[in-house]
């Protein structure tokens, strides 16, 4: 695997991958009956852990 291929796979689902913590069930998102209800301030968190990924990435090979 390409060290390109690596990074832009990094750089695609480190988003992806911090903000799925906000949607496990009974931390961020809690299903009661026809409630859904979302915890705002850990989906705060993990959209700022997301961009902090995508800084992380950018920053260790975003420069040439």
């Amino acid at each position: 695997m390409s060290n390109v291929l690596v990074r832009m796979v990094l750089y695609v689902l480190s988003p992806l991958l911090a903000t799925a913590v906000a949607l496990v069930p009974g931390w961020g998102v809690a299903f009661d009956g026809t409630t859904l209800t979302i915890n705002i301030e850990v989906l705060i968190g993990a959209v700022v852990a997301a961009f902090g990924l995508s800084g992380a990435v950018f920053a260790k090979w975003g420069v040439r």
